[in-house]
Formats: structure tokens, sequence, C-alpha cells
């Protein structure tokens, strides 16, 4: 079924509709979330536990803290670096604004307006509001926590899981009772819809 839209021109054209604009359900979105947490811990962790073979022998230490510089520096990167592939690259590129928990739940980011989510919108979602303000939920922002700490010299991990599981906890609530939209997706001006 189409819909009328106003051309540039002032004429009418039918536009596709897309899936029906309903919010994701909470159980849905709540297991692609875990979905995301574990493929996505992997993805960061992979280059950590290259680098932490190399230095130790062993892939077990994710304390990148302990490398030293450079080697902090560079697992700390590679680590970022693939949280970038896997939760901002892959909804942007692949699989337009799906993650693989987002795929296999059958939800999907789009702008506020239903429309897909513009590149600058997912990087702005899933890199600033998911992985910097909320910052204690996904692996990418322990890496980033601990970058940082390497880079000031004081250890600013504990602090910045506190700050951050204190915002991801307001984020949690405003899903439940704003329009399902987290902070992050007041961030990216997106929400997450159900999609088949």
């Amino acid at each position: 079924m189409g819909r009328l839209a106003a051309t540039p021109a002032g004429g009418r054209e039918l536009k596709e509709t897309g899936p029906a604009q309903e919010p994701a359900g909470l159980s849905r979105r709540f297991f692609a979330y875990l979905v995301d947490w574990y493929v996505g811990g992997l993805a960061v962790a992979l280059p950590v536990s290259a680098v932490s073979m190399k230095l130790f022998g062993t892939v077990t230490n994710q304390n990148i803290m302990s490398f030293g510089i450079p080697y902090s520096l560079i697992a700390g990167g590679l680590g970022l670096l693939a949280a970038f592939l896997y939760y901002a690259a892959v909804p942007m590129f692949c699989w337009k604004g799906q993650t693989l928990g987002k795929r296999w739940l059958k939800i999907r980011i789009v702008g506020k307006d239903g429309q897909d989510a513009s590149p600058g919108s997912l990087l702005l979602r899933q890199m600033i509001g998911i992985v910097l303000v909320e910052g204690s939920l996904v692996s990418a922002s322990t890496i980033l926590h601990q970058v940082l700490s390497v880079l000031t010299g004081k250890n600013l991990v504990a602090a910045l899981m506190y700050v951050g599981m204190a915002v991801s906890i307001v984020s949690a609530v405003m899903v439940l009772i704003k329009d399902h939209r987290a902070i992050h997706d007041f961030i990216g001006g997106t929400k997450v819809i159900s999609w088949k």
C-alpha cells in the first residue's frame, strides 16, 4: 500500500510505505541488546586478546592499563575500531539500522521521522550515546575508560563506570515511559521500530 507525498515541484507521487512504524517491543529490544552486548564484546575483545597474547602469552588479560604504552593505546585503539565497525558501520552500511541482534529480533533503528536513519544519526546514537554517554553496559565503554586512564595517568575506570551506570538506569526508565526512546535515541534523533 502506498501513500501520496508532495514532490519538490509541488506535485504528488506515490511512495511505498514500509512496515508499520510501531515502537519495538521492550522484550525484543532487550534480547537484541543481549545479543549485541555479547557479539560486540567479542569483537572488541579480539584485538585486545591479540595484543595480550603477544605480550603475555595468554588472551585472558583484558586490562589494557597493564599493557604499558604504546601497547595499551594500540590495543585500545583497535578495540574501539572494532566497536565502531560492529555498532556503527554495520547498521550504517550493511543492514540499514540493524546490528546483528536487531536483525535477529526483527527490529530496526530509524530516524524519529520513520525514515532510514542517516549515518550521522547512527554514529551519534551508537558511539556517542551508547559508548560515551551511557558508557557502562558495553565492553567498548570499558576500553574507552581504560584508554582515557592511560592518557591521563589517573584511574578513571571506576568513576566513569558509576556515572555511566546511573545514566544507563535513567535511559532504561526513559524507554519504559518516554515513547520507548532511550537517551541514545534522543542524542541520535532516532527510534527503534518493529521490522518484518
